[in-house]
């Protein structure tokens, strides 16, 4: 029988050496195991796939016939671990067998990160907002140069010395206690420095308007095509609306400096809610960007491919009006439509071919 010093000892190696199986997709039956194995996210589509690779082919089970298939008993650790993937894929792009629990799971924390310039962004934009709430005026500052430009003001500066003493004192605090105030000013700085970086990362989509003002230009005659279009570019305002919308609850709630530093905990917890919304977004919204910015205008089939793969994505999201059957449909004629246009273009390749 081990000693009670024996078992102290064994419980402090215990604390030392975190479990794997609560802090990584330790997976115990063998398919998980297969190289290149992988869970992820088809796009449009919320239920997870599980990939295995058979060599020059891929095989792919969707995620309600994966426990099944591979006789995965319920309450097992393999089962409760794929109820955890399903909530890793909010937070990351694809899972392999062995990673690393993502940190918005395990401790709320984000599992990605983020540029010094936007940690330095969010901690300069709450030093704006104290001298704001000292001074009386709001600041509207756009830009990084313009707030460096604030804060390097002489006036400023001696206003946001004040603000520190003014704000240890609304804390309940020691006017001399200004480094409790920069404490919590830090704190809060290491949460929205993901959202300064989600703000510029959003910055691009709207760009896929400005591509499909130059279709709408493109192909003025084509009727059915200036219908996708329209259809397209509606849905498009939807959803860059719906990541502003997000953008400007944010702003409101942390905009309130001392609000924000009185309740830190809360805010804590709220910021990191919209962050990880707004992650999701940025992931869905990535792919899309890219395909939009390396397309080429004037060719036909890639043209359709793309605008049927963004009306689903859009329509998926936004669109309540139409029956998930009439969607399908909608989907299989875009679908045959682009391939009747590569054929077209094929016929003409061939065509011009044989005159040279």
């Amino acid at each position: 029988m081990a000693t009670l010093k024996e078992a102290a000892a064994a419980a402090a190696d215990e604390n030392t050496e975190p479990d794997m199986r609560t802090t990584h997709f330790d997976f115990v039956n063998k398919v998980f195991k297969v190289p290149k194995a992988r869970f992820y996210k088809p796009e449009n589509f919320d239920e997870p796939v599980f990939v295995v690779d058979l060599g020059d082919l891929q095989g792919e089970v969707r995620f309600k016939h994966l426990k099944r298939q591979f006789q995965v008993e319920y309450d097992t650790h393999d089962d409760k671990l794929l109820e955890t993937v399903v909530k890793a894929l909010n937070y990351v792009e694809d899972i392999r067998p062995g990673d690393q629990i993502p940190n918005e799971i395990l401790d709320g924390s984000a599992s990605w990160t983020v540029s010094p310039k936007h940690k330095l962004l969010a901690k300069s934009r709450l030093e704006a907002q104290l001298i704001s709430w000292i001074s009386g005026k709001e600041a509207q500052l756009k830009s990084m140069d313009e707030m460096n430009a604030f804060l390097a003001d002489k006036e400023n500066r001696s206003q946001l010395r004040l603000a520190f003493a003014k704000a240890a004192e609304q804390l309940g605090l020691k006017a001399d206690d200004t480094t409790a105030v920069l404490l919590r000013l830090e704190m809060l700085a290491r949460e929205l420095c993901f959202i300064e970086a989600l703000r510029e990362a959003f910055n691009v989509v709207p760009g896929i308007a400005v591509r499909l003002k130059q279709l709408a230009e493109t192909y003025a005659g084509d009727m059915r095509m200036m219908d996708t279009l329209e259809r397209v570019k509606g849905l498009l305002r939807k959803g860059v609306q719906e990541y502003k919308d997000i953008f400007v609850d944010l702003d409101s709630q942390t905009g309130e400096i001392i609000s924000a530093m009185k309740s830190l905990d809360r805010q804590i917890v709220f910021i990191r809610e919209r962050r990880d919304r707004l992650r999701y977004l940025q992931m869905k919204w990535t792919p899309l960007v890219r395909a939009w910015s390396e397309l080429v205008i004037n060719q036909g089939a890639n043209v359709q491919d793309l605008l049927g793969r963004t009306y689903r994505f859009l329509a998926t999201r936004f669109d309540t009006s139409k029956s998930l059957m009439k969607a399908r449909k909608e989907q299989e004629e875009q679908q045959r439509q682009a391939q009747l246009q590569r054929e077209k273009e094929e016929q003409e390749k061939k065509v011009r071919a044989k005159k040279k």
